[in-house]
């Protein structure tokens, strides 16, 4: 651990520590989900979790630095067989795009449900509910979040090329984007801190759930 500051170490602690916890409640089936930092170690890497991990056990030991550049682990973290996330570029074009210093990617089914309210639309659309003042800069229940979403694809550099635009254009234009969905496959979300990262991830996981609630019981939106 002595590549990484103080900084660092204290949101990797503190990251691994929820992936614990959010692979008891759902999101991360069998080895599923990644998750990751920006490094303030040194801004040419992210810090991303490593392939294949139980989430159960996940500490400290499984991140990774990870080069933008070239999207190669630091040389001090390679070894025989190890690799970051297979979704890597998803992380990083995140970070190439927005602000945010802790991505998270669940695959809680809601996410995946919620995104088939909106069939062949670019965005889902949240609006009127008082817990999107979650979601950092938003004050008041009256107004509306769009969530870009996107088709699944094992390509995941063209995704991550698809994603970047995107991501540009909607954070030019609203400072709250804070998530996107993978149709049939999960959410990601993002924060300035680990914090705010976990604190985005149960807004939406509620708002998901209050959406699919209200048209199993058929009420008028």
């Amino acid at each position: 651990m002595s590549f990484f500051n103080t900084h660092d170490v204290e949101q990797m602690k503190k990251l691994a520590e929820l992936i614990r916890v959010l692979n008891t409640t759902g999101h991360n089936p069998a080895t599923s989900g990644n998750y990751s930092l920006r490094s303030t170690t040194s801004p040419e890497y992210a810090i991303v979790s490593e392939s294949g991990v139980d989430k159960s056990r996940f500490d400290m030991d499984h991140f990774l630095p990870v080069f933008f550049k070239t999207r190669e682990i630091h040389e001090l973290f390679q070894r025989p067989g190890r690799k970051s996330s297979d979704e890597t570029d998803i992380h990083l074009a995140i970070y190439e795009s927005t602000n945010a210093g802790c991505v998270l990617h669940s695959h809680k089914v809601e996410a995946l449900l919620f995104a088939n309210l909106f069939p062949r639309a670019n965005y889902a659309t949240i609006e009127g509910l008082e817990l999107l003042k979650g979601l950092k800069g938003i004050k008041t229940h009256e107004t509306k979040v769009e969530i870009p979403l996107f088709e699944n694809t094992q390509d995941i550099t063209l995704l991550a090329d698809r994603i970047r635009p995107v991501l540009g254009a909607s954070t030019s234009a609203n400072e709250r984007t804070y998530a996107l969905i993978l149709r049939g496959h999960g959410i990601y979300v993002w924060g300035d801190t680990v914090e705010d990262a976990k604190r985005h991830l149960e807004v939406f996981d509620y708002l998901f759930q209050y959406q699919l609630e209200m048209r199993r019981y058929a009420w008028p939106s």
